[in-house]
């Protein structure tokens, strides 16, 4: 930075007033671009504010950074954007920076915590309005083209952006234009200029001063496809529109982004802000994959991630964590996505932007954990309609109980509600890329989303249903896909069935076999599947297994009286008779195979009992004619 331009700080903030009075000087605007070589980023998720200790950190932070810019001996400065908020709608309110929301208000309110910080601050006076919203207002979208702000901002060490809406930033700072009238009344900008502000903002982070924002000032860092809106249910429920909708349309839900992008400053994949708390995971997901990006990160409320733009690098301060989203392996058909990587990263970690590589603060470890399973959580995304507190870590809490979980395998649905139906699962898989650490950090949970799977199951005899005693009966087992996503790999009690593809809404039939015993039974078979993409990738999720049964009797097994008892027996003739009823020589039994043996060694009560028995059975014969 010149000398010339920090000796005019103090006479430039005095000339302002009487320059803003006189109107606008025009300078030609430049394309809106940032060359990611130097100076320092601070990504604030939001919800910070004065008293609270890691937000005093967080602020600190800017400053320290703005004062190695600014040069020992020198105060660091600090330009103040809040033009993400609304204008004030008075002189009155726009006077009250303890009390009232809008832009003018806002930068009297930034301006008191860095000043108690030590900085010397400039509230930048603009707004999204190209005129005034109340007689003599001097924050107006006009002044982004007033060459005395632009100098204004150009002498500072810093630039801090306030919350609100990021799209507001870019309507203020840029110049932009859309293909058609209908895309430029949503905002839906392709191609953006940069206006004299902005160009200032530039020349400051590539001196190698700092560029800071929360909350939509977090998010307006970034480049091409900037996050607009969206709620986590319909984000993935619906394709992502170009441009914005006002939060009282029927759209707000709507998973929306500039093509143009931000401000460009962050060049190492999307950015969302508020993020688990929020549960914006989904969302971020979608949108990197629709629009190509192969990374998303999100920074927690009260955290910041601190970017290095020369070394590429960054590290977490602060209350929370940051999450990296990389989609560079998934498979995605449009409405399910799978191979996901899930990364949450806490304060005092560091990540190599250059190599995705990050590293953990705490111990890390690898393989299961000690802790019980985590059950299916029944409302990961947390909405509105099924939670009174919406959109509270949801995803997050469900993913740091399973990393330290036995478990290899946890999942979580969408509230079940007749006004988010279809219902999605997100399913975690632990690999041996997933590393993680007591105090809830993690590394390359493989993640997938996609419509519940689902499928029912009923049993039934194929073929002849009187069964007797030693067939085999067969066993139809009709399978209906009642979810919406497609399923194969059937197995019928752990065995493989052919190989088919069952489509959301068709029906297939696999048979196996079974043993029929005598009486009455119950035949029971577990029926398991795999989920996979349009695409017939596996999505790697858990599918519930279905229990089918069903009851028959087997008839007693008919005895022909042609066929001997037991195997090597042959019937007895008239002739043999007598003979079979003589025992052998060896006391108590009876002879197996018929062969004569001598009577002469028996007694003649013996000889008495076997003449009795013949006379009898004489008897008998007669009787029964």
């Amino acid at each position: 930075m010149s000398s010339f331009i920090r000796s005019r700080r103090r006479t430039l903030t005095v000339a302002l007033a009487a320059t803003l009075s006189l109107g606008t000087i025009a300078t030609a605007p430049t394309p809106a671009s940032a060359a990611p070589s130097q100076g320092h980023i601070v990504l604030i998720g939001g919800a910070i504010k004065p008293g609270d200790t890691p937000s005093e950190v967080i602020i600190q932070e800017v400053v320290d950074l703005a004062q190695a810019h600014a040069g020992a001996g020198n105060t660091p400065r600090i330009a103040i954007l809040t033009a993400a908020s609304s204008p004030a709608p008075s002189a009155e309110e726009a006077a009250d920076g303890d009390t009232y929301d809008n832009a003018s208000a806002n930068g009297l309110y930034y301006k008191k915590w860095f000043e108690a910080h030590g900085a010397e601050v400039y509230p930048v006076p603009i707004d999204v309005n190209p005129t005034e919203d109340y007689p003599g207002d001097p924050y107006t979208a006009a002044n982004a083209f007033d060459a005395t702000v632009a100098n204004m901002i150009r002498s500072s060490d810093a630039v801090y952006f306030g919350g609100g809406d990021q799209t507001r930033y870019v309507r203020s700072l840029l110049s932009c234009t859309a293909p058609d009238q209908s895309s430029a009344d949503r905002f839906a900008y392709t191609t953006c200029t940069d206006t004299p502000a902005m160009t200032a903002i530039r020349e400051v982070v590539e001196s190698g001063g700092v560029t800071a924002g929360t909350s939509a000032g977090l998010t307006i860092q970034q480049g091409p496809d900037m996050i607009s809106g969206g709620d986590p249910y319909q984000s993935w429920r619906d394709p992502a529109v170009a441009g914005w909708f006002d939060e009282d349309s029927p759209e707000a839900s709507t998973l929306t982004y500039i093509p143009a992008g931000g401000l460009g400053f962050f060049t190492e994949g999307q950015l969302d802000s508020h993020f688990a708390r929020r549960d914006r995971q989904p969302r971020l997901v979608k949108l990197s994959l629709e629009t190509q990006h192969e990374r998303g990160f999100g920074v927690e409320e009260k955290t910041a991630l601190v970017v290095d733009r020369a070394a590429r690098t960054g590290k977490v301060i602060g209350a929370l964590g940051a999450s990296m989203l990389d989609v560079s392996e998934a498979t995605f058909d449009g409405k399910s996505a799978a191979g996901v990587r899930y990364s949450y990263f806490m304060t005092g970690s560091t990540i190599d932007f250059a190599t995705g590589a990050i590293t953990l603060a705490g111990t890390e470890r690898t393989g299961v954990g000690s802790g019980p399973a985590p059950a299916v959580e029944p409302d990961i995304w947390k909405s509105y309609e099924c939670d009174s507190n919406p959109y509270i870590f949801g995803t997050l809490s469900l993913a740091q109980s399973f990393v330290k979980s036995s478990t290899s395998r946890a999942s979580g649905d969408s509230c079940d509600a007749l006004a988010e139906s279809p219902r999605f699962r997100t399913t975690f898989n632990r690999d041996e890329r997933t590393r993680w650490s007591d105090d809830g950090s993690f590394v390359d949970i493989a993640m997938s989303i996609a419509e519940i799977p689902s499928f029912t199951a009923a049993a039934s005899i194929s073929g002849p249903t009187r069964l007797t005693e030693g067939d085999t009966a067969s066993i139809a087992v009709s399978v209906t896909n009642t979810g919406g996503t497609s399923l194969t790999d059937f197995t019928i009690n752990g065995a493989p069935t052919t190989a088919t593809t069952v489509l959301p809404g068709s029906t297939a039939v696999f048979t196996f076999t079974h043993a029929v015993a005598e009486g009455p039974q119950t035949i029971r078979a577990t029926v398991t599947a795999s989920a996979v993409d349009t695409n017939g990738s596996d999505l790697n999720m858990t599918t519930d297994p279905q229990a089918v049964a069903l009851e028959l009797r087997g008839a007693a097994k008919l005895v022909d009286p042609d066929r001997p008892e037991k195997p090597g027996l042959e019937k007895p003739d008239s002739e043999t008779q007598a003979k079979d009823l003589a025992p052998t020589s060896q006391t108590h039994q009876l002879a197996a195979t018929g062969d004569p043996s001598p009577l002469a060694p028996l007694g003649l009560a013996s000889l008495l009992m076997v003449a009795g028995a013949v006379a009898l059975s004489g008897q008998l014969r007669v009787r029964t004619k």
